[in-house]
């Protein structure tokens, strides 16, 4: 019996949401795996595990570790079994397309010509049909086959059903997300600390106080917005001799963010200050001033701007920054950046390099997935270790958005192979549930780390690669402007603050800095 089934009547007396009930059965059902990777031994129920696994709201794929992996692998061992079997072989090409449709395409395709059909012939809409009970519903003494099937067909449908009809409007839609918007604004406007900026430990915090001014100069309300000019006003007075905002700590984020309320502001007397500021990310960037040559990981990158080692989080915040100044995408900081992005990114084709990272001995290689890591060798979401013994730092989803954002800057174009990899990791990885890449088998919490900095590079990255459809496995079609605007809309606490209550990593226990973020995002979704 596994242990998952004896929690379901506890699950259910606490109104369990859908990601919880994925979470409780899958966990439980990964200690059923077998050494040859398979669940229970057997092609079906292996085959809908992993359907089950693929579309959860967690969407894990192939590259996120043995429990996926090496059950694929005995799928494809056995997949020529029983080939007069179509339903059978239905289930196996569905997990082989889900949990990575590029790889596994050509033993899809081959599965559907044997019995006569083609791709679409595997109907995964109406393949959960029969599903005899929903998750909350499974019996005490159900088999792993029924466990197995029951989570397959639980995916399908979340994946595929028709979204509910609804009656609204384009322009009652843009009507509820402003509502929101001005929502959050009166949520920031209520908690100004006595100096009438944001503070933190009882100082005025430059870095909020800034992406606190861009929400505001986006408000409908001249008052909120004037109170955005003061806080521009004072920001003006941190600017230091070499052109950084900020008030002793990280330098470059602050900066940058300042520099984007001052392109809202949109002053002419501050065109002076934006270039010194321009100057100051300038001289920050890895290169050859600083004694880096190309052929040096980190060259082309940007960090904290109070040490040596960049990062592809600082990278966005700057160059969201020089474009909002007026930098163009020819401009040598953007076309340097380029080569911090190859190395920053899962794709063998284009980083071929070993990096190690620190002190660390153990040699990182770029895996082929084409999301993207913290920075070359080295990521926040781990690292996987791949069936030919390679290590590889795990892709993410904030840092692929970032990635995706950052090469649209540089004018790389949409068809350019790097492109295409991080949109196909986006499509393969789409959710809005968690911060997609980590391994929750390693840390539980560990998707929702950055939540709030997720959903806004998200946002700035799609609408930056003039994205407007997210095309998933099957070719599901997903209008993620109005994806996220749901979802924002339903994190939304009464009082319009929205705060990370998963994962207080990287300040995202203060409801100050996650409503900036929020309303950055909604920000996008206005336009």
């Amino acid at each position: 019996m596994l242990t998952a089934l004896l929690l379901a009547p506890l699950l259910l007396l606490q109104g369990p949401s859908e990601k919880d009930l994925f979470d409780s059965y899958l966990n439980n059902i990964r200690t059923a795996q077998m050494s040859d990777g398979s669940y229970g031994g057997n092609v079906v129920v292996t085959a809908n595990v992993l359907i089950g696994m693929a579309l959860s709201p967690r969407a894990y794929r192939v590259d996120d570790g043995p429990f996926v992996r090496d059950a694929v692998t005995y799928l494809l061992l056995h997949k020529d079994e029983r080939s007069d079997d179509w339903e059978r072989d239905q289930r196996l090409g569905i997990a082989l397309l889900h949990v990575h449709r590029d790889r596994y395409l050509p033993a899809a395709r081959a599965l559907a010509e044997r019995h006569g059909h083609s791709l679409a012939d595997f109907k995964t809409a109406d393949a959960a049909q029969g599903t005899p009970y929903r998750l909350t519903e499974i019996p005490q003494d159900a088999s792993l086959a029924e466990m197995a099937r029951a989570l397959a067909d639980a995916g399908l449908l979340r994946t595929y059903r028709k979204p509910a009809a609804t009656t609204s409007t384009p322009t009652e839609d843009l009507a509820k997300r402003r509502a929101a918007y001005e929502k959050g604004v009166d949520y920031l406007l209520s908690t100004r600390g006595k100096s009438g900026f944001w503070e933190m430990f009882g100082q005025p915090e430059p870095g909020i106080s800034a992406l606190a001014a861009r929400a505001l100069f986006s408000s409908e309300r001249a008052s909120a917005r004037g109170i955005g000019m003061s806080v521009v006003d004072w920001l003006l007075t941190l600017q230091h001799e070499d052109g950084s905002i900020h008030g002793g700590r990280v330098a470059v984020y602050t900066t940058s963010v300042a520099m984007g309320a001052l392109a809202d502001a949109g002053r002419p007397q501050d065109v002076e200050a934006m270039q010194r500021a321009v100057m100051f990310l300038r001289t920050t960037q890895a290169d050859e001033g600083e004694g880096y040559s190309e052929e040096d990981k980190f060259y082309g990158g940007i960090g904290y701007g109070g040490d040596l080692r960049p990062d592809l989080s600082n990278l966005q915040y700057a160059l969201q920054a020089l474009k909002e100044a007026g930098v163009n995408q020819e401009d040598a900081a953007f076309q340097r950046a380029v080569h911090f992005l190859n190395r920053s990114q899962n794709l063998a084709e284009t980083n071929t390099e070993t990096f190690y990272d620190g002190a660390d001995p153990t040699p990182i290689k770029a895996g082929t997935d084409g999301g993207a890591v913290y920075y070359p060798g080295n990521s926040a979401a781990g690292t996987a270790l791949m069936p030919d013994g390679t290590m590889i730092a795990r892709s993410y989803g904030s840092m692929t958005y970032a990635l995706l954002k950052c090469f649209t800057f540089a004018g790389v174009p949409a068809d350019d192979p790097r492109v295409v990899a991080a949109t196909a990791w986006i499509s393969s990885h789409w959710t809005l549930e968690v911060n997609p890449g980590f391994d929750p088998m390693q840390d539980p919490r560990g998707g929702f780390q950055g939540l709030y900095y997720y959903y806004l590079s998200l946002a700035q990255a799609l609408n930056a690669a003039q994205v407007d459809k997210v095309i998933t496995v099957g070719g599901v079609e997903h209008d993620w402007r109005a994806e996220l605007a749901a979802k924002l809309m339903a994190l939304q606490h009464e009082d319009g603050q929205w705060i990370n209550e998963d994962a207080e990593r990287w300040w995202e226990g203060n409801p100050q800095l996650c409503t900036g973020y929020a309303l950055g995002a909604l920000k996008e979704l206005l336009k």
